[in-house]
């Protein structure tokens, strides 16, 4: 693995290096006037050109549990009559095919960026709520700092994409199994 550990909300890498993320909450920029365009990606270019580490943007699906959807559609249908039951009824078939289909998953996205050095954690606590604020400039964006669970979550979907659409993602009390490294093996690590 090319992390060691999460702590206070940052990926730790075996290089020593700590990652700090932002997650993003999608939305559909096809729906906005082209005023509005202009202005949301205007905004997002100025909060990008601030940022002075490496990063990247990662985007991952999340498989969408609508069981405790469906029942509730099924526990519906017995108050309802006429037309109304029709049209649950529908509904009820629409989402049960999507279901079948596989496409119930919500689409995640994350900024990722990379710091090194002594100040990186203290650096990671004053940039990342800042660019968090920056990005919200954008019109209708919503964003905020990942924390431990939010990491956890992301390595879980990530390294268990199978298992994430029928398994809860850990709550995230045990932790990673502390690394030590000889004198040998760092110097492997830091020329790679």
């Amino acid at each position: 693995m090319p992390f060691t550990d999460i702590e206070d909300g940052l990926l730790v890498m075996r290089d020593g290096s700590l990652v700090g993320g932002i997650c993003v909450a999608p939305f559909n920029l096809e729906l906005k006037s082209k005023s509005e365009k202009r202005a949301i990606i205007s905004a997002l270019n100025q909060a990008y050109v601030t940022i002075d580490q490496p990063w990247s943007i990662m985007s991952t699906f999340r498989p969408v549990d609508l069981d405790p959807y469906l029942a509730g559609l099924d526990a519906k249908m017995t108050e309802v009559q006429g037309m109304r039951k029709h049209i649950l009824r529908e509904t009820t078939n629409q989402v049960r095919r999507k279901v079948r289909s596989g496409e119930n998953t919500e689409r995640r996205f994350y900024l990722l960026i990379s710091r090194k050095g002594p100040d990186a954690r203290a650096d990671h606590r004053t940039a990342l709520p800042t660019l968090a604020q920056d990005l919200e400039r954008a019109k209708g964006m919503q964003t905020r700092v990942m924390d431990n669970g939010d990491w956890r979550e992301l390595l879980f979907l990530f390294f268990h994409a199978g298992q994430a659409a029928v398994e809860s993602i850990p709550d995230g009390q045990e932790r990673f199994a502390p690394l030590y490294l000889d004198d040998d093996t760092q110097s492997e690590v830091a020329e790679a």
